[in-house]
């Protein structure tokens, strides 16, 4: 009983590793949802926020959920700049907390730009930060899967060794 129990908590603990990466493919989904968005329909700041309404992933709906209290706030207090309000608000919300500062960056800097560059440098801005984004998903999904092996791996050999002890 041990040691399953000490091998799953290896394996628990090797699925959280993907949370990075499914935040950011979350983040890559909101960027390209945020360029259709500016392209066609150009609306202002707050309702370009609330618009983004994404829900295939849990990640995807936390970020919603994110950028539509953003956008509530920068409606309240128009002096307060979108970045300060990200920040804080990304504080609070605890699945984007195992991001990198490195993972986030791209993201938001491009919160940050919003509305306050002109449409086609928006949508450049917007185009790099994606780039960049995809270089970094790739790379934590092949860090990932190194991780999560060993993760595993110590899993099953601490539950191994627990067993041992108990005998």
């Amino acid at each position: 009983m041990a040691m399953i129990g000490v091998s799953s908590v290896g394996f628990l603990l090797s699925d959280g590793e993907q949370r990075r990466v499914q935040w950011v493919r979350a983040m890559r989904r909101c960027l390209l949802r945020l360029s259709g968005l500016i392209r066609y329909e150009q609306p202002p700041l707050d309702r370009l926020l609330i618009r983004l309404e994404l829900k295939a992933t849990p990640q995807e709906r936390e970020l919603s959920r994110l950028l539509r209290v953003c956008a509530s706030r920068l409606a309240q207090d128009a002096e307060a700049g979108i970045e300060m309000i990200f920040a804080q608000e990304s504080a609070r919300l605890p699945g984007y907390g195992v991001l990198s500062g490195e993972d986030r960056q791209p993201f938001e800097a491009v919160i940050g730009e919003l509305g306050r560059l002109r449409l086609d440098e928006q949508l450049r801005e917007i185009d790099s930060a994606d780039e960049r984004l995809r270089q970094r998903e790739e790379l934590l999904s092949r860090e990932c899967t190194r991780r999560a092996q060993l993760i595993r791996t110590l899993g099953v050999a601490c539950g191994a060794a627990a067993f041992l002890i108990l005998i």
